[in-house]
């Protein structure tokens, strides 16, 4: 079963997604309609016109999640070479991989990509992985066997790899990797995921007791707003989706103790800030 946190969470973000309240105005515009209130209804109608065309033309989205993003720098430098990369799921799409018998990622699968990456670029480190499917039931194949597969058909040693397949929200992601570290070696752990879910994953990591963390952002959705105009009503709306998530996400994990202040030198992150 679901622990309340998450059901909380995943009921709660169905009804503050942006696009919930353009069905909600349409309905509130029907119902407008069936009471003969026409003004109301043509007002609301007229509002939400003048809404999607603004966010079609105007990435909105971009604005909010660019500080989100900006927070750490990419590919930091590495005085020492990493002990581990800690990949968080979310990229790897378990339900399409189970359908087609292939391993199947998302618009995140960066996240997969840069990890090949640096395993090839530091043959020492251990290669983690974090995630199992992300909703309230267990689905038949866990994000972590996802990753499994694309890190064996990259010719990843499998005994390099760490894999934890039960956690389906970013703390269950910290509080239950964290008991398989012992494993690797001395040394910095890179904390790869993409750039807007990044400060909420290094609060929640640092408030689960993670230590020598450093950051590397990736999959990153702003590309300046200049570049953004035309008309991307879809994108739009779904960068502005993913910047809202996170800033709710950000403020819940604050509110119910779930993510820690901390302080960062580039990519390196200090869970312990200086005391005034």
């Amino acid at each position: 079963m679901a622990d309340l946190f998450l059901v909380l969470s995943k009921t709660i973000w169905t009804f503050l997604k942006p696009e919930t309240w353009v069905v909600i105005a349409v309905f509130a515009a029907l119902l407008c309609v069936w009471r003969g209130w026409r003004k109301s209804a043509l007002g609301l109608l007229a509002v939400l016109l003048v809404g999607l065309m603004s966010l079609a033309i105007w990435p909105f989205g971009s604005l909010m999640i660019r500080p989100l993003e900006a927070r750490f720098p990419a590919a930091p430098p590495l005085p020492i070479p990493p002990a581990a990369i800690l990949v968080l799921g979310g990229a790897e799409q378990a339900n399409i991989t189970q359908m087609h018998n292939l391993p199947a990622t998302g618009p995140a699968g960066e996240r997969f990509m840069e990890a090949i990456t640096l395993a090839r670029r530091f043959p020492e480190a251990a290669v983690v992985f974090t995630g199992g499917t992300g909703w309230f039931l267990e689905g038949s194949k866990s994000g972590a066997e996802v990753a499994q597969r694309i890190f064996s058909d990259a010719g990843i040693d499998k005994e390099r790899m760490i894999l934890e397949g039960r956690s389906r929200t970013t703390w269950q992601n910290a509080v239950m990797t964290l008991p398989l570290m012992d494993r690797t070696g001395d040394g910095p752990v890179l904390l790869l995921t993409s750039a807007y879910h990044m400060p909420r994953s290094v609060g929640v990591f640092c408030a689960a007791k993670w230590n020598n963390l450093v950051a590397w952002p990736v999959d990153h959705r702003d590309g300046g707003v200049l570049q953004n105009w035309g008309w991307r009503l879809a994108e739009n709306l779904e960068t502005l989706n993913i910047a809202a998530k996170e800033w709710v996400g950000i403020l819940a994990y604050k509110m119910t103790g779930r993510a820690a202040p901390y302080t960062q030198s580039g990519g390196a992150i200090n869970c312990t800030p200086p005391q005034d």
